[in-house]
């Protein structure tokens, strides 16, 4: 639960739960595409239930795969059957903040994303209603720069990509307010309130152009025929979670340098 502000001076009990995922694939997958598949580790009240939950299965899963890796080395059987088989991946965790009483989709409040060892990804702290305003990020911020390859993960699929450009930063946000503005102020059709008024100055409550929650997002390049390309949230963009071969590093660069030119 958390507390918001509505208006100037009425305050309102969010109520908010936090949703724990774990995500991962089969070994038998390869890049530069691999299906993913989740599986639902509950529901909390509060961040820290929901971590500590997540530290939990981080444990077991590590315990499980060193059981795995004993197994395989003194049974010949089950050796086999892993070759057979196969066996799951752990890729990555999300938290993900719904508010209660509303539309799931709209309900999300904040996102966070965990490596397989339970370390901090990135995070996303913008509600999907587009209430809480996206302004940019700071350069300490941005983890990867275009032509970094990186693995966009979901509950749907794990892809190398390139990155064609970063989310966009602060300065950039304040650029774009401003160009918002004079091409208001120089519109005698527009329509916008204050900016319409001539008289009235540029200040930061007056302009009413805002970014959200999706504007806190990276331009990928993935592999494939023509214009692949597609816009992930932040916190969908990890390091590689395996090494990746010179001839997919020289594929990708290539797409890169293929679509800014």
């Amino acid at each position: 639960m958390r507390i918001g502000i509505e208006g100037k001076s009425n305050f309102n009990i969010m109520k908010t739960i936090f949703e724990l995922i774990r995500i991962y694939t089969h070994n038998k997958g390869h890049y530069p595409l691999r299906e993913t598949q989740t599986y639902d580790l509950g529901l909390f009240s509060t961040l820290t239930k929901a971590e500590t939950q997540m530290r939990k299965d981080v444990k077991e899963c590590q315990e499980y795969e060193r059981e795995r890796l004993k197994y395989i080395a003194e049974n010949e059987e089950y050796r086999d059957d892993e070759k057979r088989y196969g066996h799951n991946i752990v890729l990555a965790y999300r938290i993900t903040e719904y508010e209660l009483d509303v539309t799931k989709w709209w309900g999300v409040q904040s996102m966070r994303t965990y490596t397989a060892d339970g370390q901090p990804n990135d995070e996303c702290l913008l509600d999907y209603k587009c209430e809480r305003h996206f302004k940019g990020r700071t350069p300490d911020k941005i983890r990867f720069q275009p032509g970094d390859i990186v693995e966009v993960i979901d509950e749907w699929r794990a892809e190398l990509c390139v990155v064609g450009h970063a989310q966009p930063t602060t300065e950039d946000h304040a650029n774009y307010r401003k160009r918002c503005w004079k091409r208001c102020s120089d519109d005698s059709s527009c329509s916008k309130a204050p900016c319409r008024d001539k008289s009235a100055e540029y200040k930061e409550g007056n302009c009413v152009f805002q970014w959200d929650y999706s504007d806190d997002s990276y331009l990928m390049y993935s592999l494939g025929e023509g214009d692949t390309h597609f816009h992930p949230e932040s916190p969908m963009v990890f390091r590689p979670t395996k090494p990746v071969s010179k001839s997919l590093r020289e594929k990708l660069r290539a797409k890169y340098e293929e679509m800014e030119s």
